[in-house]
């Protein structure tokens, strides 16, 4: 917040030497902290929601911490020229920052190390975002000067009046919509996140066929290798995800493996990143994993169940014309639904093969 205080003297003091740029920054953002709240509520994702509410009540309390902070200070000396600094202000501040600024090296710490700083960059905030980035930022120290050099460099050939591309972030959509105000279409590094739940889990294994799952009350040796995947103990991270570049999260994986499995000198003939990993087939036995790709296949059942729209329903309202914020809020939970549906798809064809072993192989 403290580069969007700054924008916001600069855009308040009279002949600014950057009063050019700010002109020209836009008056209005599309991020959700703006939306109406119905257009919040479309979002129909929890973990936005609370990124959302989250923001909006920082910017409500920064609000008053501000009133406070200048409430003694006299006119010729108020940093922003006298104007109100409120709520909206501050927000559309913070916007202009969050989309707009680069995280670059700036001064040396005491150690030598180069301390990374949000940067306004004119004209390079201009380009759009891409995966396959055409152009890079460049930074260099002038070594007469000492100042530092910040260019944008092509990384191929560019034709004329091509766009220059940079990538902004390997981000899921959630960061794309919070701090940029868009939202990429099959975006392979988009997730959904989720609770490690016992309960739901064994209302999932339930509902996929598996026999007396015991997520709820796992063996003490489980427990220990749940808490050794920080799934479990005295301040467990019980966030996981599934989607993006390893389809579920290496640490679920290795859960429902380790929780589905009865032979404890099988599961300790191998360690977490082997457990973890998706790339190393059936290490428990092709039926563990059969059980555990089951088990997440329901588990993005009741994923998708959580939505209130379906995907066909989604579409029909943007043929209708959603326009604006509504537009991206349908678009947004469209592309989360997809993410569930991509997951699926992969599980059913990892299922399926599995399936189509001749034998099985067993445990121990």
């Amino acid at each position: 917040m403290k580069l969007g205080l700054k924008l916001l003297q600069e855009r308040a003091k009279v002949g600014s030497f950057w009063w050019p740029y700010i002109s020209n920054l836009p008056e209005t953002y599309t991020v959700p902290i703006f939306f109406p709240g119905e257009d919040i509520k479309n979002l129909h994702y929890a973990p936005l929601l609370h990124q959302v509410n989250k923001r909006c009540r920082f910017l409500l309390d920064f609000e008053q911490e501000v009133k406070r902070a200048l409430a003694s200070v006299k006119p010729d000396s108020h940093p922003f020229g006298g104007q109100e600094v409120d709520a909206s202000s501050l927000g559309w501040a913070m916007s202009a920052v969050s989309s707009r600024a680069f995280r670059l090296y700036g001064e040396k710490d005491q150690n030598g190390d180069r301390i990374h700083i949000p940067m306004m960059l004119p004209l390079i905030d201009m380009c759009n975002h891409s995966f396959n980035p055409n152009a890079r930022i460049v930074q260099e120290e002038d070594t007469d000067t000492m100042k530092m050099q910040v260019k944008v460099v092509a990384e191929t050939a560019i034709k004329e009046d091509d766009p220059l591309l940079l990538c902004y972030g390997c981000l899921n959509n959630d960061f794309f919509l919070l701090d940029y105000g868009f939202v990429i279409h099959s975006n392979p590094f988009d997730c959904i996140e989720l609770k490690y739940d016992g309960a739901l889990l064994d209302a999932a294994s339930t509902a996929a066929g598996v026999s007396s799952p015991n997520f709820s009350a796992p063996a003490p040796w489980q427990e220990l290798i749940l808490s050794q995947l920080n799934l479990s103990g005295e301040t467990p991270d019980l966030k996981v995800s599934l989607g993006g570049q390893e389809t579920v999260e290496g640490r679920l994986v290795a859960a429902l493996r380790v929780v589905l499995s009865s032979n404890v000198e099988t599961v300790q003939k191998y360690d977490l990143s082997t457990l973890k990993s998706l790339d190393v087939e059936a290490p428990l036995g092709v039926a563990n994993d059969i059980a555990v790709f089951r088990t997440l296949i329901a588990l993005c059942v009741i994923a998708l169940e959580h939505f209130p729209t379906k995907i066909m329903d989604d579409e029909s309202l943007l043929k209708q014309g959603a326009s604006g914020s509504t537009e991206l809020a349908i678009q947004y939970r469209i592309q989360k639904k997809c993410v569930i549906i991509d997951v699926m798809k992969n599980l059913s064809r990892r299922v399926k093969l599995l399936s189509s072993k001749e034998t099985a192989t067993p445990e121990g």
